[in-house]
């Protein structure tokens, strides 16, 4: 089941809009499920320095 986090209107949708759409798209297909923006800002943050 993927979590449509772009629908969210929540401090954790509003977070995943603004991220990379190549980042929106990795954090989908790993089938992770956050429960805080925290937690998907230091996902989106290890995936974002892995690119460099």
């Amino acid at each position: 089941m993927q979590i449509g986090y772009g629908e969210l209107n929540n401090d954790l949708g509003r977070y995943f809009r603004t991220l990379p759409k190549n980042v929106q798209e990795n954090i989908m297909q790993s089938g992770v499920v956050f429960h805080t923006a925290q937690d998907m800002k230091r996902c989106a943050e290890f995936l974002m320095q892995a690119k460099d």
